[in-house]
Order: structure tokens, then C-alpha cells, then sequence
């Protein structure tokens, strides 16, 4: 790219910001039309579907549609498009949106997000109080880049930043909420032949097939408990034989390890299958409504780890393998045509993931509790503190591997479900709709895994249930609430729970 060609882009952006502007006081003076698509978030990249905007966000990723699903949307435009410019054969997309949740709590354990957070029990302090949270930082933007398109690829760029980049543990409530530092949440090149699709950078894991339309609608940040939903740096290689009928996706991927210290990459591989005459409405997070077909899909991941010896200083290492499986669906139950007249549209959402050695997957913020166990002290029989018991420096991440009661190395399993639900009532061309999901997550050996005195600290199931009501204000305005459930099983049994109501703005561009 030439400075001068960079120049254009970048005047060209403003212009589109000015343009922008300008379009929406024209349409606040006409009112609302209903030939107007909505405007959503999406998240496939660019060449999934040429007309349509890649990535999304947390919550509203939105994209339903696969690589050879644009002949389905060809005479219905995908919701938010972006705001578009091209120069000199080369082509700027911004897009993004604006956000405001607002969050009350029964009890003090979750940040924004819930997720797989342990809770507090009853008793405790924070178990005894609720708390309220407000935060924008959700809010997002992106920016997607495509070259000129030669005579056998098509290369594009995409990069996107939120506002939830981690902070220094010991900071203000002031700097978690208003001072939050950039966060990079997708930043990857795309190059598309007719032989293969290369995608390299950081995107969503092929495990669980993130950002392919499977992700169930809730104003809840996702993942939901239980929700594989994970993004890392990957490379990606893919293959999409399309017809007017069905398309069939194979991809396969190199990860990030989740331990560096293994020395290999994960491996993640899937199969695809959309049915592109059975199309239905469906929202993913609390992006809005898309046009997609009926999709399956199946996917797995294979690692290793290499974990140092259970010794104060270790001299060598011991390994364990790592698996899992996933299973995704989309299904329009009651199917729709158009994504601006979607009343009685009625969707539904699954998943089934079982694994061993793969919490990261499910949300870094998954350990169930689980640690290292305390090395033996052999200078004290007791707590003594002129001899503290020695520590052990474990070489990766808690809760995915742990040593048991022989010094054996040992992977945690998880298995879970999602089951989602999205109904759009026969009111305003179903710009009110309704949702609901309720999903399991439990571990058969965590339990087993940890010191008898440290099981009150684990949970080996958790449970989650919520219902949402959206009302679309307008192409671009959207509003929501929300009420959550998260109940967890702790390994001596006790149960705790914690209650949320939500309610969310978002201005979608």
C-alpha cells in the first residue's frame, strides 16, 4: 500500500464519518423505514460472505451466514454492513457500536462478565451482598482492509479493539470501569484462492466454530457458563465446496498452545454443513437479528502439555495429553426469509463440549478452583512459620492440569450444554423478540483431584439459566434486559447462587 494510497484511505474514513452523520439526519427527518435492513454486528470475516462486514463483538456476534450463504442473502442484505469506501481498488470498512450495561447482583462475584467466575458462598461477606455495575467498556470498533483482488487471491485484513484489556491487579474501581486499557480482540489477514482459504492472526477458535452463527442470543456478555468461547492467535486453512443447496466447510488450525512450555502448537480441526434453503432469524450475544441457514457443525482440539516435576525445583518434566469435542447446531424451527419481516420466527441454538484438559476453551476465567497441591514440608509436621512449606513453580495456567494424590500428572475434564431459544413476537414485523438458554457444566474428576481439605473450594457443576426481551428502536438503536441465573455445586455439595438483572443500550454502526 502506497503512503499516498494510505492518505485516501484515511480521508476517505472521515468522509464516511461525515456521509454517515449526515444519512442519519436524513432518516431521523424521513422516520423509520422497513425496507431498511437492520443494523447488527457481524462476525465472519469478509470473505465468508462478500457483502457482508466481518467480526463482532462479545455479545452481539451476529454473522449466520457461511462462505457459500451469500446466494441465500443475495436478494436480502446483510444487517450493518459498515460504513464502506473504496480508492484506487482498494476497499476501508468501519464498523462497531456503542454500548451501555448496566448489571445488579445478589451477591458480590462476578465482574461484567459471569461466566464461569467461582461464586461466593453464603456466609461470607461477599456471598451476604449485591452489588451494582454500569460500564460503556464493551463498546467496540473495527476496521476492515481489502487489497486489490488479483487474478488468483483476494487478501484482506481485519483489526478490532474493545475497551477490555486486563488491568494491573491492584487498581481503583475508577481504572477498571472509566480507564480500562485498549484491548486487541481480533487482528488477522485473510488470503482467499480457489484451491484454499488461509486465515492467520488472532481470531475465534475452530473449536466450538466461533463466529460461524452457533453463539445463542442473551444480553449476557458471552461466554455464558458452560459456552465454548475462547480467541487466540491460529493458523487457519479451510476449504468450502458450495452449491445452491447445502455447503460443506473442512478446516483445520495451528494454535497457541495454552502452555508455551509444551513446545507445540494445539491442534483444532472441523466439518461444516449449512442447508441454504432452510433459513432462519437468528441473534447471537445481543447483536441484532441475521438471515442464516440451518448449520451443523463438529469440531475437536488435540494438546499436549509438558508440566515441570511436583518437586520444589524440578529437574525435569512429566506430560499428559489434552482432548475435546464439540458439537454445534442451528436451527430454524419456524423459518424466515427476510430479516426485516421476521415475526413468528422461531430459532433454536445447541451445543455439547466434552473434553479433558481444555477449561481454557470455555473462558479463560474456568478453573473450578482447581490448584497445584502444597508440596510436603519436611522441616515442619504443622503450620509452622519459621518453616513455611516449600513452592512449587508450575509451568502453566490453573485449573487445567493438576498432580493427584501419587504425584501423577493429571488432565481436569468438563463436559457441557447450551441450549438456546429465540423467539421474534408477531408485533412490529418482529422487532420485539424474546430468548432464553439454560446450560450444565460439570467436571467427573475434579473432586477426586483436589486434597480433601480444599474441596469445599472447588465446584465440580454449575447450572445456568437466563431470559432476555430485545426491542429494536430503530435500524440502529436496540434495547434489551435481562434476568440470569448461576447456581454451582462446590465438592462438599453446599450450593450458592447468585441472581442478575441486566439491561443494555446499543447503538450499532
Amino acid at each position: 500500500m502506497t503512503h499516498r494510497t494510505l492518505r485516501s484511505l484515511t480521508a476517505g474514513a472521515l468522509m464516511l464519518v461525515a456521509q454517515f452523520a449526515h444519512a442519519q439526519d436524513e432518516d431521523m427527518a424521513a422516520g423509520p423505514s422497513e425496507d431498511k435492513p437492520a443494523a447488527a454486528a457481524t462476525d465472519a470475516p469478509a470473505a465468508e460472505k462478500p457483502a457482508e462486514k466481518p467480526e463482532a463483538t462479545t455479545h452481539a456476534e451476529v454473522s449466520l451466514a457461511g462462505p457459500g450463504d451469500a446466494k441465500a442473502a443475495e436478494a436480502e442484505p446483510a444487517p450493518s454492513e459498515g460504513l464502506t469506501t473504496k480508492i484506487n481498488d482498494w476497499s476501508l470498512t468501519l464498523y462497531g457500536f456503542a454500548a451501555l450495561n448496566v448489571m445488579h447482583d445478589s451477591t458480590q462475584s462476578f465482574g461484567p462478565a459471569a461466566g464461569n467466575t467461582i461464586l461466593q458462598r453464603v456466609g461470607t461477606f461477599k456471598g451476604n451482598n449485591n452489588q451494582l455495575q454500569i460500564t460503556a467498556r464493551d463498546s467496540r470498533f473495527g476496521l476492515k482492509i481489502g487489497a486489490p483482488a488479483t487474478s488468483w487471491v483476494k487478501a484482506s485484513a481485519v483489526m478490532e479493539a474493545d475497551f477490555s484489556g486486563t488491568a494491573p491487579t491492584e487498581v481503583s474501581e475508577q481504572t477498571t470501569f472509566i480507564t480500562n486499557p485498549l484491548r486487541m480482540r481480533h487482528y488477522y489477514l485473510k488470503a482467499e484462492t480457489s484451491i484454499v482459504d488461509v486465515l492467520a492472526g488472532q481470531y475465534h477458535d475452530l473449536f466450538g466454530w466461533g463466529g460461524k452463527g452457533f453463539y445463542p442470543s442473551t444480553l449476557a456478555f458471552l461466554g455464558i457458563t458452560g459456552e465454548v468461547y475462547h480467541r487466540q492467535p491460529q493458523f487457519r486453512v479451510s476449504k468450502t465446496i458450495a452449491t445452491s443447496a447445502v455447503d460443506f466447510e473442512v478446516a483445520v488450525a495451528a494454535a497457541r498452545p495454552v502452555q508455551r512450555a509444551s513446545g507445540l502448537p494445539d491442534g483444532e480441526a472441523g466439518l461444516r454443513l449449512a442447508i441454504n434453503q432452510w433459513t432462519g432469524i437468528g441473534q447471537q450475544g445481543y447483536g441484532q437479528p441475521a438471515l442464516g441457514p440451518l448449520q451443523l457443525g463438529v469440531s475437536g482440539i488435540g494438546r499436549r502439555f509438558e508440566v515441570a516435576q511436583f518437586v520444589e525445583f524440578p529437574g525435569g518434566s512429566n506430560y499428559v495429553t489434552g482432548w475435546g469435542v464439540a458439537v454445534n447446531a442451528f436451527i430454524p424451527v419456524v423459518p424466515a426469509k427476510s430479516v426485516t419481516n421476521r415475526a413468528n420466527a422461531l430459532s433454536i441454538t445447541g451445543e455439547f463440549s466434552r473434553g479433558s484438559g481444555i477449561a481454557d476453551m470455555y473462558n479463560q476465567d474456568l478453573t473450578g478452583g482447581a490448584l497445584f497441591p502444597t508440596l510436603p514440608n519436611p522441616q515442619s509436621r504443622g503450620i509452622d512459620p519459621a518453616n513455611p512449606p516449600p513452592i512449587y513453580p508450575a509451568n502453566i495456567d490453573s485449573g487445567i492440569v493438576t498432580y493427584d494424590g501419587n504425584g501423577k500428572l493429571r488432565a481436569i475434564d468438563w463436559q457441557a450444554f447450551v441450549v438456546g431459544l429465540q423467539y421474534y413476537l408477531p408485533v412490529a414485523s418482529g422487532k420485539v423478540w424474546v430468548s432464553g438458554n439454560f446450560s450444565q457444566l460439570k467436571s467427573p474428576n475434579i473432586v477426586k483431584l483436589t486434597p480433601i481439605a480444599g474441596q469445599s473450594a472447588v465446584y465440580k457443576q454449575a447450572q445456568y439459566i437466563d431470559g432476555s426481551l430485545f426491542v429494536a428502536l430503530s435500524p440502529a438503536l436496540q434495547v434489551g434486559y435481562s434476568f440470569q441465573m448461576v447456581q454451582q455445586t462446590f465438592g462438599d455439595n453446599v450450593k450458592a447462587k447468585n441472581y442478575r438483572n441486566e439491561g443494555g443500550l446499543h447503538f450499532f454502526f
